[in-house]
C-alpha cells in the first residue's frame, strides 16, 4: 500500500541548556527516498523549545515540510525517550504514593515540578521531595526508594535483542531519566496545545475514524532496536558510515545515503533519528489492512500500554 504520511524521526536530548547538539530530526516522506536532515529555521543547533514551537507549527499548517504533499494525513513523530514509567509490576508509578495515577496526570505534575527549570530540562524532579527518593541521580546517589524497574515494552524489547535503561536512572551514559523528564514535560506541553488535534499513542487510540482529525501522531522510538532489528549494530559511530547506514536504511525500503554521507551530532545522533523515520515510514507501508493496523499494540501489550505506554515497532519488527 502506498502511505501518504510523513515520518518524523527526533534523537532526543535531556541536556541542559537551551541548544542541544544531540538533538536531531529527520524526515521520511511518502515513497522509499532516504530520511532527509531537518534544519533548525535559525540555522543554529536545535533546542527543546524550538522543537516544540516547530510541532506546533506542523500542527497548525505554519511549517511545511519541504516535498510533503498537503493531504488530510497526520505527520507521524517518533522521539526517543520513555513517554512514562513503569506501573504495572506496582501498581503505581512511585510505589508508596497515590498520585498520578495516569500517564498524563504524571507529565503534568513533572512540567509543574520543573517550572522554574528552562528549556523544558526536568532536572528539579531528582532534587525535589518526595520524588528525589526514586530517582538515582547526582542529587541522590543512594536513593532509597529506586528499583530498577521495568517497563512491558522494554521486556518486550529486550526480548527482541535491545533493552532500554530503567527510566529511574538519571546517572551515567545509559541515563534514562533526564530525557524522559523533559520529554514528558513536551509531551503535556503538546497535548494542551493541541487536545484532540494531537493522539500521543498509545494513551490516545489512532483508529480510522480520528486519523482524519489529526494533525500529530506522536510515538515513542527505539534507534537501537530498528538496528539490531536490521541486523546492524551501530556502536563505535558505525552508524556514521555511509555505507552502513545505506545497508541499515535498506532493510526498511529506504534509499541510502551518498557517499559523503556525515551525519549531525556527537554521537551521529541524526543516523539515529532516519533510521526511526525508515522504519515508522516501512511498518506502515507493511502493515496488514488499513494504515492504522501499525499502531495496534501486540496483546503482550495490551493491559500495561495505557499506563506505561509502549515502544512503536516493538513485537512487530
Amino acid at each position: 500500500m502506498r502511505v501518504e504520511a510523513a515520518f518524523i524521526g527526533i534523537d532526543w536530548s535531556g541536556a541542559k541548556g537551551p541548544r542541544q547538539q544531540g538533538i536531531q530530526l529527520a524526515c521520511a516522506l511518502p515513497g522509499n527516498a532516504a530520511p532527509h536532515r531537518i534544519i533548525c529555521s535559525d540555522h543554529e543547533k536545535w533546542g527543546r523549545d524550538a522543537v516544540l514551537a516547530w510541532l506546533l507549527g506542523i500542527a497548525d499548517g505554519s511549517v511545511r515540510l519541504a516535498g510533503a504533499t498537503k493531504t488530510n494525513t497526520p505527520v507521524i513523530v517518533g522521539i526517543d525517550f520513555a513517554f512514562a514509567h513503569p506501573f504495572i509490576d506496582e501498581n503505581s508509578y512511585y510505589p508508596g504514593l497515590d498520585q498520578p495515577q495516569t500517564a498524563p496526570q504524571m507529565w503534568q505534575l513533572i512540567d509543574h515540578v520543573c517550572q522554574d527549570d528552562p528549556h523544558l530540562y526536568g532536572g528539579q524532579m531528582f532534587a525535589a521531595p518526595p520524588w528525589a527518593d526514586y530517582y538515582l541521580s547526582p542529587h541522590n546517589h543512594k536513593a532509597p526508594l529506586y528499583a530498577s524497574r521495568r517497563r512491558q515494552t522494554e521486556s518486550a524489547a529486550r526480548a527482541a535483542g535491545r533493552s532500554p535503561s530503567p527510566t529511574f536512572k538519571a546517572i551515567g551514559a545509559d541515563n534514562v531519566a533526564t530525557g524522559s523528564m523533559a520529554g514528558m514535560r513536551l509531551l503535556h506541553r503538546l497535548k494542551g496545545a493541541l487536545g484532540n488535534r494531537i493522539a500521543i499513542w498509545p494513551f490516545d487510540p489512532v483508529t480510522p475514524d480520528s486519523w482524519g482529525q489529526l494533525s500529530l501522531i506522536l510515538v515513542e522510538i527505539f534507534p537501537s532496536l530498528y538496528f539490531h532489528a536490521a541486523g546492524f549494530n551501530p556502536a563505535r559511530n558505525a552508524a556514521g558510515e555511509a555505507a552502513f547506514m545505506s545497508a541499515a536504511l535498506a532493510a526498511y525500503q529506504s534509499d541510502g545515503v551518498p557517499p559523503d554521507f556525515n551525519p549531525q551530532g556527537s554521537d551521529a545522533d541524526e543516523a539515529d533519528a532516519m533510521i526511526s523515520a525508515a522504519a515508522m515510514r516501512y511498518l506502515m507501508q507493511n502493515s496488514d489492512g488499513h494504515s492504522v493496523a501499525c499502531f495496534a499494540v501486540p496483546p503482550e501489550g495490551i493491559c500495561a500500554a495505557k499506563s506505561e505506554g509502549w515502544i512503536f515497532g516493538v513485537g512487530q519488527i
